[in-house]
C-alpha cells in the first residue's frame, strides 16, 4: 500500500515501502513535455532536463554534481517524454538524505550558465542524429509523426538541430519557471524508508517557495491531440534508407489512458504480439521466419492514444507481413480470444507486474504516473483486477473499434518502392 500526503508548498508525495528492499529511490515527476511547447521551443523540455545536471551553486559543475552521486553506487537518470519529465535516484536506504539534497539542488539550484547551455545544444544535436542515424528508434518518430500529423504529439521530444540551435537563454528559464515549482510536483519515494522521511521532505522540498501564484503554475493547456489525414495516400511514409534490414511499424488509432476500454486493450495487445507466444510472435517469426523482432504495443496519452505493430524485416516481405497482420486482427474482430489465451493473458501479466515491482523505481513510477495521468489512483493489484474481469467479448469488441483498416497507418524505414506496397 501507499501514504499519499502534501508537503506545505502543495508538493505531493507519495511513499511506498517495501519490505525486506535495501534500496530506495527518490522520483519526482513534473507534467511538462515536448506537447506543452511551442514549435519556436520544440525540445526545451528535454534541453532545460539536461541543464540540471551541469552544476549548481552548492555543487559548481558537472563532474562535482555527478561525482557526488556515482560515489553512492546509485541509479540515477532523467527522462522527458509528451506529457512528463522525470528525475530519479535509486540508492542504499541509508542515503536518503543526500538522495533528496541532491535532487532538490538539481532542481531549485541549478545555475544554468550561459557557456553550459550553449555548449549543451550541440550535445543535443548530436543526441537527435544519433536516433535518427538508427532506424530501429528513428521508426518511432517517423510513425509518431505520421500518426499526429499537424499536432505537437507528432513532434520529436527532442525537437529539432534548428530549434535546439535556436534556443535563448531567457526564454528557455521563463518556460522552466512555469512549470518547475513545488507545488507542480510529485515525489514517489519507494522502497526502504526512513522513518523520519516526512522531516527529511520538508527540509528539502517543503520550505521551497513557490514564486508564481498557484493558479498561474503548471498551465497544462496544450493543443488537443489531432490524428493526421485519413487520406490513403497519406497513410503511409516512407524513409528511404540504404539497410540491411527494413523497418516497419504500423498502427490505429486508440485510446486516451482513462479509457473504460484500457484493460481489455491490455489483454487484447498480449495475445496478439505482446509476448513470444503471441499470434504474430509464432505466426510471423516462429513458423514464417519472415522476422527476428515483431511485436505488439500500445501508447496513451491524456486524450489520445494508439496501438502499434512494429516488425524488422526484409523490405520483399512487407505485405506478407502486412496481410499477417490483417488476417490476424480480423481473426480476433470476428470471434474474439480462445479462454485459453484469455487464461495465459491475465496470469502473464500478472507474473510480469510481480517481477517488475519488486524494484523500487519501477513501484515509484507506478504511484506518480497514476496520479499525474489517471483520475483514479489505484494499486497494481486494483488494476490487476480489472484485467482479470476482461471477458472475450470486451477484447472483441475492442479490437473492432481499434483495427479499423481505413484508419491504418504505416511507416517504413529501408530501401523501398512505394509503388509495391500493397497498402490499404
Amino acid at each position: 500500500m501507499f501514504d499519499r500526503f502534501q508537503l506545505q508548498n502543495q508538493t505531493d508525495v507519495f511513499l511506498v515501502p517495501l519490505k525486506d528492499s535495501q534500496s530506495t529511490t527518490v522520483l519526482i515527476m513534473l507534467p511538462v513535455g515536448s506537447r506543452y511547447e511551442t514549435e519556436k521551443l520544440s525540445g526545451v523540455s528535454h534541453y532545460i532536463e539536461h541543464l540540471m545536471f551541469k552544476g549548481t551553486k552548492k555543487r559548481p559543475s558537472t563532474l562535482i554534481l555527478t561525482r557526488e552521486i556515482d560515489r553512492l553506487g546509485a541509479d540515477y537518470n532523467a527522462f522527458t517524454g509528451k506529457e512528463y519529465t522525470g528525475y530519479y535516484i535509486k540508492a542504499d536506504k541509508n542515503h536518503i538524505e543526500t538522495t533528496l539534497d541532491i535532487l532538490s539542488d538539481m532542481l531549485f539550484n541549478s545555475k544554468f550558465d550561459a557557456k553550459e547551455m550553449e555548449r549543451e545544444k550541440t550535445v543535443i544535436v548530436e543526441e537527435l542524429r544519433m536516433y535518427r542515424d538508427n532506424p530501429l528508434m528513428h521508426i518511432d518518430l517517423i510513425f509518431e509523426e505520421l500518426m499526429y500529423d499537424g499536432c505537437p504529439l507528432g513532434w520529436d521530444e527532442g525537437g529539432t538541430d534548428k530549434t535546439v540551435l535556436g534556443f535563448r537563454r531567457n526564454e528557455v528559464l521563463a518556460y522552466r519557471d512555469r512549470f518547475y515549482q513545488p507545488s507542480n510536483m510529485t515525489i514517489a519515494v519507494a522502497g526502504n524508508i526512513n522513518k523520519d522521511i516526512r522531516k527529511i521532505l520538508t527540509k528539502y522540498f517543503g520550505n521551497r517557495k513557490n514564486t508564481k501564484e498557484i493558479k498561474e503554475i503548471g498551465d497544462r493547456r496544450y493543443a488537443p491531440a489531432k490524428f493526421g489525414s485519413s487520406e490513403k495516400k497519406l497513410r503511409l511514409r516512407i524513409e528511404n534508407k540504404k539497410t540491411d534490414q527494413a523497418q516497419l511499424a504500423i498502427g490505429f488509432p486508440a485510446f486516451d489512458c482513462n479509457d473504460d476500454h484500457q484493460p481489455s486493450m491490455v489483454v487484447l495487445n498480449t495475445v496478439l504480439g505482446g509476448s513470444m507466444s503471441s499470434r504474430l510472435f509464432i505466426k510471423i517469426r516462429e513458423r514464417l521466419g519472415l522476422a527476428y523482432m515483431v511485436r505488439s504495443g500500445a501508447a496513451s496519452f491524456r486524450d489520445t492514444g494508439y496501438f502499434q505493430v512494429r516488425a524488422g524485416l526484409d523490405a520483399k516481405n512487407i505485405n506478407k507481413v502486412l496481410t499477417i497482420v490483417k488476417d490476424e486482427t480480423k481473426k480476433i474482430v470476428e470471434k474474439g480470444v480462445t479462454s485459453r489465451e484469455l487464461a495465459d493473458a491475465k496470469s502473464h501479466m500478472r507474473g510480469g507486474l510481480a517481477l517488475s515491482l519488486e524494484d523500487s523505481s519501477v513501484q515509484a513510477s507506478w504511484y506518480v504516473k497514476e496520479a499525474l495521468f489517471r483520475k483514479k489512483i489505484k494499486t497494481p493489484e486494483q488494476r490487476l483486477a480489472e484485467i482479470d474481469a476482461v471477458s472475450n467479448e470486451d477484447v472483441r469488441k475492442t479490437a473492432k473499434k481499434i483495427f479499423d483498416f481505413n484508419q491504418m497507418r504505416a511507416a517504413v524505414i529501408g530501401e523501398i518502392d512505394v509503388a509495391k506496397i500493397k497498402f490499404s
